[in-house]
């Protein structure tokens, strides 16, 4: 009797061990193909320049089946869904961004947009900031931060260094016009004189 039931604890132990090896293999990670997401990507790029938006999203969904590891799939995909006024998508997609480019600093200007979209701009400042320290010399960067800074209501030094260094490096006509009225705002120190429209950046 115990023979018997010490065989049926041999086969019980044997039938587990066999089922968890076909579940590991069934979840193994599907191949990636780099190359097909990289092409996918360049096209979904050229549509969203074109404002093509929902073509734009589904070819990128390609890029990202072929390679979930393509980090300027998920960056263009935030770009979709920040134009089409999914916040909440976009934001997810930049940090995944992120999380794939963490050199890259186009993620962290990107999320920053989503963020002060949202009306966080402590928090957009702060992604505009890790953007910028990458790249100090990114007038896009620089203007998205000094905009951020100016919406939150900051009349500090730093502050007005970003609009004097933004005037000094921006070409964009609008961003130099915004950027000599609000530091000259800001030097009157009046706290009703905070400018009401601010330049959108591309």
């Amino acid at each position: 009797m115990l023979r018997v039931r010490f065989i049926l604890v041999l086969l019980a132990l044997w039938a587990i061990s066999s089922a968890g090896c076909k579940s590991n293999s069934s979840s193994a990670p599907a191949p990636r193909d780099p190359e097909l997401a990289r092409k996918e990507n360049d096209r979904a790029f050229e549509l969203i320049r074109k404002g093509k938006y929902e073509d734009a999203e589904k070819i990128l969904k390609k890029a990202i089946a072929a390679d979930v590891m393509f980090g300027p799939a998920r960056n263009n995909l935030g770009l979709v869904y920040y134009h089409e006024g999914k916040l909440y998508q976009a934001a997810w997609e930049f940090q995944n961004a992120i999380k794939l480019m963490p050199f890259q600093p186009e993620p962290r200007n990107n999320l920053g947009l989503v963020l002060e979209r949202a009306g966080k701009l402590t928090d957009a400042a702060d992604a505009y900031d890790r953007a910028r320290q990458m790249e100090p010399d990114n007038p896009e960067f620089l203007g998205n931060l000094a905009r951020a800074k100016v919406r939150r209501g900051d009349s500090d030094t730093e502050t007005k260094d970003l609009l004097e260094e933004l005037i000094f490096k921006d070409p964009r006509p609008e961003w130099n016009t915004w950027a000599k009225e609000s530091l000259f705002r800001l030097s009157k120190s009046a706290e009703d004189e905070t400018p009401t429209t601010h330049p959108a950046t591309h």
